[in-house]
Formats: C-alpha cells, structure tokens, sequence
C-alpha cells in the first residue's frame, strides 16, 4: 500500500461528495460559473458533477496514476476557477462547490485545492491500488484505514464549508471592534 492511499482516498471521496451534491443541486454551481465568466447552466452544473463522481470511483476502485492524475488535474481546475471566479465578481462570491448557495469562494479553497492537486500528483509518482486491494492488504480487514480516511474526508469537508465562513466572522468582529474605537 502506498503511504498516500490514505490522503488520495480522501480527495477522491471529496470529489465524489462534490459531485453528487452538483448532481442533486447544480444552480449553485451554474451561478458560480457565469459569476466567474464561464458558461453555466444546471445541466452544465449536472455535467460537471457526473464527471467529478466519474473520476472518484475510477480512482478509488482502480487507483493507479491515471486516475491520480485526473484527479489532480480536477482539483487544480478547481483552484484556477476560484482564483477567476475571486477575480471576476469578489470576495464574497459564493463558489457553489458542494451545492450550497453561502459558500465563499476564499483562499481557504485555493489553498486546500492546491494541497489535494499535489497529493493526487504525488499519487502519480507513487500510485496506490484501488481501495479493495488496500483494504485487503490492510490490518484488521482494513477497518481503521477505512476510518481515518473517512474521518479525514470530513475534515476536509468541514475546511471547505466551515472554516471559510468562521474567518469572514471574525473579520466581521474585528471590523466591527476597530468602527467602535
């Protein structure tokens, strides 16, 4: 098992979560992608998440460095689109990435894309096997990997959703405390 199955998974279960919730919410992502200059529509919304839950399950179920490199490219595209969209209409822009309509669009997201593009490039350079054959190869029938990339997936998420929205809060309160000076 490669050392970067873990983290690999991860992003690749992020991807697949992403996807399907474009799939079963896609306006947000057609307004992010006109916002940003592109063409958006909810089928293009919907297009766009059946390709990312595409690339998911061939990366977890086949693994390899084709599938880390579709995956990488996935979520560089996913950083230069959040740079243009930032660009183009804001900080405050939703990024309509997980289907949501109050996301923004910060650096948090250009960061964490940029951090999964170089794990899933370094899965080229030293690929893994799809996630049965870990699990197979694993102790304990691969039970606590399967937790911690889980656990990690959610981590992951929760950066994306959260942690952007806590960092507008707290310039909100400290811009708020520097007025009352």
């Amino acid at each position: 098992m490669s050392a970067l199955a873990g983290p690999f998974f991860a992003a690749s279960l992020l991807l697949a979560v992403a996807g399907g919730l474009k799939v079963a919410r896609p306006g947000s992502a057609a307004l992010a992608m006109r916002a940003a200059g592109l063409p958006g529509s909810v089928l293009i919304g919907r297009l766009l998440g059946v390709v990312e839950i595409a690339v998911a399950v061939a990366a977890l179920a086949v693994g390899g460095p084709v599938t880390a490199g579709l995956v990488a490219v996935c979520y560089l595209g996913f950083a230069g689109f959040v740079v243009r969209l930032r660009r183009r209409a804001g900080a405050q822009a939703d990024c309509g990435c997980f289907g949501a309509e109050t996301s923004p669009a910060s650096p948090v997201h250009v960061v964490l894309n940029l951090v999964l593009a170089a794990v899933s490039l370094a899965a080229v350079v030293w690929p893994t096997d799809g996630i049965v054959d870990v699990l197979a190869d694993s102790p304990a029938a691969g039970i606590p990997f399967l937790g911690f990339t889980l656990l990690l997936t959610w981590l992951l998420l929760v950066a994306f959703t959260v942690v952007p929205d806590l960092l507008d809060a707290q310039h909100d309160v400290d811009a708020a405390g520097r007025g009352a000076s």
